[in-house]
């Protein structure tokens, strides 16, 4: 029943904007990929899983004109969508079942802050922002460039990881940003792919489990890669598209 409750705080946001459908999964999705990376025991991992389950839900209170704007939102406007991280924090503190959902409440209303102190809404800084939280900035962000919004379409795979890249100790906690990296890009494509339910072939997913994120980055960057290597960004560009059959 807890379960049923949390998944439909949650689709109560996918029903308010469409072509954000999806968003709280894929970082729960890309969440539960660094937590199993970093061998957090199960109790850590299903509290940072119900926080990135319900992170965004204080979007429930963003006036439809910003939250579903097709263009740059004014400074008003930007202020105003910033203002989802305090609502999501009034929300779930009225729920407060008992101390781990309370730790829930934490992590979920801290995936806006930054490394350097510089995000909202507390402006916490460094190890002051929970753990769960600094997983929870990594996955968020990566999954809002790396998906199609009103106003952009996704962005190039080597765009996504090079603010990833320059984001270390200054947005993100640079050691989850460089264990993020090294997860197997088999595994990556699969959070992809439930964007759109197509599936991964089982020669495409023994291809991509030998190579990583930094793998493409360094393959997609380099100047003169060799033919192998260009099959290789080629093949995960086809899944990260999304437009296959």
């Amino acid at each position: 029943m807890f379960d049923s409750f949390i998944n439909t705080l949650a689709s109560s946001i996918d029903a308010r904007d469409k072509i954000t459908a999806g968003h709280s999964s894929r970082v729960k999705l890309y969440s539960m990929l660094i937590v199993d990376e970093l061998g957090l025991d199960e109790h850590k991992k299903e509290i940072i899983e119900k926080a990135a389950t319900l992170h965004d839900i204080g979007k429930i209170g963003i006036r439809d004109s910003v939250l579903q704007k097709e263009g740059k939102l004014t400074d008003e406007e930007y202020k105003h969508i910033q203002e989802h991280v305090q609502i999501t924090y009034n929300i779930l503190e009225n729920i407060g079942l008992n101390e781990d959902f309370k730790e829930i409440n934490e992590i979920a209303c801290s995936h806006h802050e930054k490394y350097d102190g510089t995000g909202y809404h507390r402006h916490l800084k460094g190890e002051d922002i929970p753990y769960g939280g600094r997983i929870l900035a990594v996955s968020d962000v990566f999954d809002a460039i790396t998906s199609k919004r009103h106003y952009r379409d996704k962005m190039p795979i080597v765009n996504v990881i090079d603010i990833l890249l320059k984001g270390r100790n200054t947005h993100f906690d640079a050691k989850l940003v460089d264990v993020f990296l090294k997860i197997p890009v088999n595994k990556i494509v699969k959070v992809f792919l439930t964007e759109n339910h197509n599936k991964l072939k089982a020669k495409d997913d023994k291809t991509l489990s030998k190579y990583n994120l930094s793998d493409i980055y360094n393959m997609g960057t380099k100047e003169n890669p060799t033919e192998e290597e260009k099959e290789i960004v080629s093949l995960f560009n086809y899944y990260y598209s999304g437009k296959q059959d």
